[in-house]
């Protein structure tokens, strides 16, 4: 029996009204958004509710003063500028006075900087920070404290911890992402599925079971998404879980262009601030080079796909990454069998956390971030649009697949012999 082949979801007519579909969406929500901005600048310094998201003290026109990055009630983010003195406020719930006279509508969308006071300190932890405490507190050393903070519960690492990672390329494997949302996804799939095909033979053969574990896991993964605050990598994963599955469950393609179009097209007319997030888009670009890869090569075996898609992903990302953030070092190369290593040592030490020896693997991890190299590299900003312009072709044409494979290589050269 020949398998049955999968079809688009949209042809030409179909896809215009959904795009006109999303613009009125869109439409919707920047208005809403327009009117909490109007609410937001009834006052030239409202007295707001915010949650300290960073804290760290960085030195500002050679004088020490704390930064902190703060998420308004309103959904925005702030950066401010106080003393050096203050203790550390992060995960607590602050009400706040802010200067925001000339703060526009696009700085609201995005992310703007005020002078502001604090006026009040509420002394209840949200979830995230009670979990991040519990985490710490397993840790003796301030660098794994970071890392497992970043790694479990999205918390912001210090900006020489990120440098240094930045540099040995581990970045997206030890900041929260979907990519850790695919892996906690296969996790929930296993553990809930013995229970329940247990009862489900029992009490309701009759349900669709795939259907109703995707739907438990889904909502796990939910909880999971707003105890962490809705982070903009994460809420792509989301959508992408979501959307696929719906495509998949109705005989539709699922590794086309079209599926990562629609999610990223109704996460962002619902969600219009995700527009200005550098790890929603760098998330994106990174599913986009999954599904390039398996556009062309679906029909290898499941273990060569595994080993080949982490060389594909590393080398595919490399040019925007590094054109934008320029650091790098000889352990970045090395980050692919880390990599691989961490789809193994991620539930692992996710279950020690569970237990009093979360930190068994703390000695081996500063060893290997002590011997970590940072240089500064320069690599042209084009050089990362033309590989996110190639990568959009390369979904029709396998031409254009053989050519950011070969920019891919040429910026790892580049960055190798800047360094050498």
């Amino acid at each position: 029996m020949s398998k049955l082949e999968r079809i688009d979801l949209f042809d030409l007519k179909s896809g215009s009204l959904f795009v006109l579909f999303l613009l009125f969406i869109a439409s919707l929500s920047l208005t809403y958004e327009y009117h909490k901005y109007s609410e937001f600048k009834r006052f030239d310094d409202p007295m707001i509710r915010a949650e300290v998201i960073d804290q760290e003290v960085r030195l500002i026109s050679n004088q020490p003063k704390t930064s902190m990055k703060l998420q308004l009630d309103n959904g925005s983010l702030c950066r401010c500028i106080m003393s050096p003195y203050l203790r550390d406020l992060r995960g607590r719930e602050i009400l706040v006075e802010l200067q925001v006279k000339n703060v526009t509508f696009l700085d609201y969308l995005s992310r703007f900087n005020a002078r502001a006071s604090i006026i009040e300190v509420y002394p209840q932890l949200k979830l995230k920070e009670q979990w991040y405490k519990h985490i710490a507190s397993m840790h003796t050393d301030e660098m794994m404290q970071e890392l497992y903070g970043a790694l479990f519960v999205a918390t912001p690492m210090s900006k020489e911890f990120q440098t240094l990672v930045g540099a040995m390329g581990l970045s997206h494997i030890l900041s929260i992402s979907g990519y850790h949302f695919g892996i906690l996804s296969i996790i929930a799939y296993f553990l809930l599925r013995p229970p329940y095909r247990w009862l489900h033979n029992r009490y309701f053969p009759y349900r669709h079971g795939n259907r109703d574990l995707f739907l438990m896991v889904l909502g796990l993964l939910f909880i999971y998404l707003w105890a962490l605050e809705f982070i903009p990598p994460m809420v792509r994963s989301f959508g992408m879980i979501a959307v696929g599955y719906w495509l998949y469950d109705r005989g539709l393609k699922i590794v086309s262009i079209q599926t990562l179009l629609i999610t990223v097209g109704l996460l962002l007319a619902f969600f219009p601030k995700l527009f200005f997030s550098l790890g929603f888009w760098f998330s994106s670009f990174g599913v986009l080079s999954i599904f390039i890869f398996i556009r062309y090569y679906e029909e290898w075996k499941p273990w060569q796909i595994f080993l080949a898609l982490h060389i594909w992903c590393y080398l595919v990302m490399l040019p925007i990454s590094l054109a934008i953030f320029g650091t790098f070092g000889w352990w970045h190369i090395g980050s692919i069998p880390l990599a691989l290593l961490f789809n193994l040592y991620y539930p692992v030490v996710l279950a020690l956390h569970l237990t009093p020896w979360g930190d068994f693997f703390d000695p081996y991890l500063m060893t290997l971030f002590g011997t970590g190299d940072v240089h500064r590299i320069v690599i042209p900003v084009w050089i990362g649009y033309a590989s996110i312009f190639i990568a959009l072709m390369a979904m029709h044409w396998k031409s254009a697949f053989w050519a950011l494979g070969i920019l891919s290589i040429g910026t790892l050269g580049a960055a190798i012999y800047q360094i050498a």
